[in-house]
């Protein structure tokens, strides 16, 4: 009889559904069925992902953007009219009374529909914005130009010394959220991304009141912790008012020790001063970035040289970082103050 070899029959895998071949079988091996967790786990976070990209950067944005456009359209014509309008107004020993009071007429509609609605804040193209200013620093956190919830929040002016027709604190400090949308202050984190030539571009900022028009010149842009665990905190925060020309000196003082950059410009007490507050997340948790400013005085230009300005990033000869931070920082980054870079000159009679 010939040889011969028996036929061997083939086995037939059989064919795996979508769903069995993504999700853990009774089947599956040990390595299978973590393999498929890890893969849909992926597949969880890349879908989450995408759709916080396509909510901040397409839909949020896009309410914000209308929001502010619809605020931006109710500012009325630069011209510098003003108009009487009825304002409840506190004295000194707290009670309000009903009178007329002359208002600059761009921002009376804007007035007319949020009586928190003290001024203007613009540094063209980047920002431009209503401030409000409450009862207190926590509302405009979390409420829009209209009063309604919003994680946005609005800008606002530091709640403690009022802005009226008859007077504004000595230091205008202004708080905004650093929105991943790149609304509200996320612009002035411009300072510290872009560098020295945004710096020399933008070195002029407009703070209407609405009662007046204000220009201010920058002198200080700075990095600072806010809280302890860090190291030294500099309380900017509460610096509205001062009572003393060596308060004003000691605050400008730290504010110049901090800075990015120099502009020159001199400072002297009496001036009114503008403080920017943004957070910043670039370094550490809980940092802000101060842009500090004084108005343009009656009797000067607000056009600068800025080849005169001076550019104090980075560490000098010995490695030491030129401008003044925190423990936090000179134990990350290894080195130390460097020491003070600006002019004493710079505020008038300093004995600092």
């Amino acid at each position: 009889m010939p040889d011969f070899e028996p036929v061997k029959k083939k086995t037939t895998r059989r064919k795996q559904t979508v769903s069995q071949s993504l999700f853990p079988c009774k089947t599956d091996s040990v390595g299978e069925i973590v393999r498929k967790i890890v893969f849909l786990a992926a597949i969880a976070v890349l879908i989450a992902a995408t759709f916080c990209i396509i909510y901040f950067y397409f839909i949020r944005s896009d309410n914000i953007n209308k929001e502010m456009e619809e605020v931006k359209n109710m500012r009325g014509e630069s011209n510098g009219s003003v108009i009487s309008i009825p304002m409840h107004i506190t004295n000194d020993e707290g009670h309000t009374e009903q009178r007329n009071v002359e208002i600059l007429e761009e921002y009376a509609e804007l007035y007319e529909k949020n009586s928190d609605m003290v001024g203007w804040i613009e540094m063209y193209p980047w920002i431009g914005y209503p401030v409000v200013q409450a009862k207190d620093n926590d509302f405009y956190l979390k409420h829009n130009f209209y009063q309604q919830p919003t994680a946005n929040g609005t800008i606002f002016a530091d709640y403690e010394v009022p802005i009226t027709a008859d007077s504004t604190p000595a230091n205008t400090i202004i708080y905004g959220h650093n929105l991943i949308t790149r609304n509200m202050f996320e612009p002035l984190s411009y300072f510290r991304t872009q560098g020295f030539d945004f710096m020399k571009e933008n070195y002029r900022l407009n703070f209407d009141t609405i009662y007046e028009k204000n220009e201010y010149l920058i002198y200080a842009v700075f990095l600072t912790n806010t809280t302890e665990e860090y190291g030294e905190v500099f309380d900017y925060q509460n610096c509205v008012s001062f009572g003393s020309k060596s308060e004003f000196d000691n605050f400008v003082a730290e504010c110049l020790d901090r800075s990015f950059y120099y502009t020159g410009i001199d400072l002297r007490y009496g001036d009114e001063l503008l403080t920017l507050s943004t957070c910043d997340f670039s370094m550490f948790s809980d940092m802000r970035l101060v842009v500090a400013a004084r108005k343009v005085r009656d009797d000067e230009s607000s056009v600068l040289d800025p080849e005169t300005f001076i550019d104090n990033r980075g560490n000098d000869e010995n490695g030491n970082v030129k401008r003044k931070m925190f423990d936090a920082y000179y134990t990350s980054y290894g080195n130390k103050w460097a020491g003070r870079q600006w002019d004493p000159s710079w505020i008038k009679d300093y004995n600092g």
